[in-house]
């Protein structure tokens, strides 16, 4: 099935999506790794365990999901890197390659794509919305 113009734009922050979803995640990591302190190990019966009230297992064990998560959040981002940028690498327009690259691939933000090519900014979002339609086409569909 063809894309129109909303879902190429949809299609290219794919990659911007996985990386909010992986920052998410490290945050969650980050906040379950500072809610774990030295807890009270009890040393009876042969064999040393947490309290019966502990549930610092239950704590690391969504700390390992969530690290699995993020390991595979970032596969699929590399992967999408890899085909985003060779749909890009297609266009004939350097300038359109450079702005899409610099946008969907390198995550800056236009103002930061228009400083380093030297663009204003109003030329910088002509050209990415060109490079958009042209990577439409190139993926088999209409431009809207």
């Amino acid at each position: 099935m063809p894309m129109n113009l909303q879902e190429t734009y949809s299609y290219l922050l794919q990659i911007r999506k996985k990386e909010y979803a992986i920052k998410r995640k490290l945050l969650r990591c980050e906040e379950l790794r500072s809610c774990m302190g030295v807890k009270a190990i009890r040393y009876d019966k042969d064999c040393a365990r947490a309290a019966p009230s502990d549930r610092t297992g239950e704590i690391i064990c969504k700390i390992v999901d969530l690290e699995e998560q993020i390991e595979r959040l970032k596969q699929e981002k590399a992967l999408l890197i890899i085909e985003i940028g060779d749909a890009i690498e297609q266009l004939p327009d350097d300038n359109e390659k450079t702005v899409l690259t610099a946008y969907y691939i390198r995550r800056l933000t236009m103002e930061q794509v228009a400083a380093e090519m030297d663009y204003s900014l109003q030329h910088t979002y002509r050209l990415r919305k060109r490079g958009v339609r042209h990577i439409s086409g190139i993926l088999g569909g209409t431009a809207s």
